[in-house]
């Protein structure tokens, strides 16, 4: 089984707009260049769930063309939507999928800007703000074709996503959608080592856009971290350091916002080494007193693609969450 460069760039050009008409969103899925794809990522459901139906395509959002996918059993309870962390895109996210129609729910997942099928340069951003733009362009255009209610997950800094879109879409009464419940999985506030990193930031911020990318401590699966270090061809290998500007405003925008009564879950390892996890749950218990923090002893940062034995005790965090 393979998947590479030539196959992407094949790929990306065929991916027609989706139109939540399941009769035309899987209609080219045998197509050999969509086949390779999903096999690769383990993105095949199907023999899993009977009469579960997938649609793959891309939105429009903000400016960007969004590699997304769906997928509807046939009495869903509401649907799910899934955002993605940084470097990551929807091919490292089968877990999650599995366990959102695991729990029969229809699940929505996308790529971001810069990452995975998507248009937009690599890994990179001006603002938190377009994300959390691209992600209520997203709700606007799926929302009328799936069931509710609307539940969402996020990993690091699709966490940071859902932050984003709570305090400026939702609170704000400008989004089309209500998520009735929010997962954020080691949500994104400032990463590890930030005192070091802002000092770096600001000496080469002006004259250096990139800088390399060390191999990967985000789990404790080997497996996992070798597949994207050296296997995974939607991969970035290096920093957007204007990525790293747009985090340090996000940073500070997090601290001009009002404290919410939402009831949130956020789960976090204590052995996670890619998020100062200490700062931000502390911001986020001043923004979110009505949260809950669900710590899981020594487990990293990547809690979706943990080991067995980390990632079932945060999966089951999730299935009491969405089941009361």
């Amino acid at each position: 089984m393979s998947f590479d460069q030539t196959q992407i760039d094949l790929l990306v050009k065929k991916i027609p707009d989706l139109c939540f008409d399941l009769n035309v969103d899987s209609a080219w899925l045998h197509d050999q260049d969509v086949q390779s794809y999903l096999n690769f990522y383990k993105l095949q459901f199907q023999s899993d769930f009977p009469k579960l139906r997938h649609g793959f395509g891309a939105i429009q959002a903000n400016g960007f063309r969004v590699a997304t996918h769906y997928w509807l059993p046939e009495n869903p309870k509401g649907t799910l939507f899934i955002m993605h962390g940084y470097y990551d895109h929807s091919g490292l996210f089968t877990n999650a999928i599995r366990l959102g129609l695991e729990q029969n729910f229809a699940v929505l997942i996308f790529d971001l800007p810069g990452h995975g099928l998507s248009d937009g340069e690599k890994i990179s951003i001006d603002s938190f703000d377009n994300y959390g733009d691209v992600l209520n362009s997203v709700l606007l255009f799926s929302h009328k074709y799936l069931p509710p209610p609307f539940l969402a997950w996020g990993q690091s800094t699709g966490g940071a996503i859902l932050l984003n879109h709570l305090w400026r879409y939702e609170k704000t009464k400008q989004s089309p959608v209500q998520f009735a419940k929010r997962i954020l999985f080691a949500p994104l506030i400032l990463p590890r080592d930030w005192k070091k990193g802002r000092r770096l930031y600001w000496l080469i911020h002006k004259f250096i856009k990139r800088i390399h990318r060390k191999p990967s401590e985000s789990s404790h699966d080997k497996n996992f971290l070798n597949f994207v270090d050296s296997q995974d061809p939607l991969q970035t290998h290096y920093l957007s350091v204007p990525w790293v500007g747009a985090m340090k405003a996000w940073d500070e925008q997090c601290q001009q916002f009002p404290a919410l009564e939402n009831e949130i879950l956020i789960v976090q390892g204590s052995g996670d080494r890619t998020v100062d996890w200490q700062y931000n749950l502390k911001q986020l218990k001043r923004l979110l007193p009505n949260s809950t923090i669900e710590m899981i002893e020594g487990a990293g940062h990547q809690l979706i693609n943990e080991m067995p034995e980390y990632r079932q005790i945060a999966f089951a965090k999730v299935v009491d969450y969405l089941s009361n």
